[in-house]
């Protein structure tokens, strides 16, 4: 089962990277075509925008994964240890509970954006939503094997510590 979890962790850290290069390619490309060649493409900011947006939804869980998201230690290190874990799991719950509004809501918006097309590259509106979608699929993911597995961050697991870079 770690071996999957494994192999969905960096398929994903690796689909963000194949997309921001995909984004950066575009982005040159444009830049070639308008001052090279005198002739903007019509589509490359919207595709870009797009690329942010997945990247931004699938970097959060992958975030989440290696402890790097903003926590107040201070606080957490106020507390006698039983309270200490009783705090841990309450804000593991709100990250569940982050997860699954992100889902549901991001996936009854990509529902109503499928009937309008996008300008430039005139694909349903609904494909940039995906990207949330999936990231907080991904997120309630990872927090529950946070919980229910008692995974720690990747940046506390030295076996693990390879996976920081790609």
């Amino acid at each position: 089962m770690k071996r999957a979890f494994a192999a969905l962790d960096r398929g994903v850290e690796i689909l963000v990277a194949a997309i921001f290069a995909a984004m950066c390619v575009v982005g040159l490309l444009q830049v070639f075509n308008r001052f090279v060649l005198n002739k903007s493409l019509s589509w490359s900011e919207e595709f870009q925008i797009y690329c942010h947006v997945w990247i931004v939804f699938l970097a959060i869980p992958i975030a989440y994964r290696h402890g790097a998201h903003l926590s107040v230690d201070s606080l957490r290190k106020l507390f006698p240890r039983r309270l200490g874990a009783v705090f841990d799991l309450f804000i593991e719950l709100l990250w569940i509970w982050f997860a699954v509004a992100l889902t549901w809501l991001s996936y009854r918006v990509s529902e109503v954006a499928k009937l309008q097309g996008s300008p430039g590259l005139e694909i349903p509106m609904s494909y940039p939503y995906y990207g949330m979608v999936l990231g907080g699929a991904y997120l309630l993911l990872v927090v529950l094997r946070r919980i229910v597995l008692k995974e720690k961050p990747v940046a506390h697991r030295p076996e693990e510590q390879h996976t920081l870079a790609l």
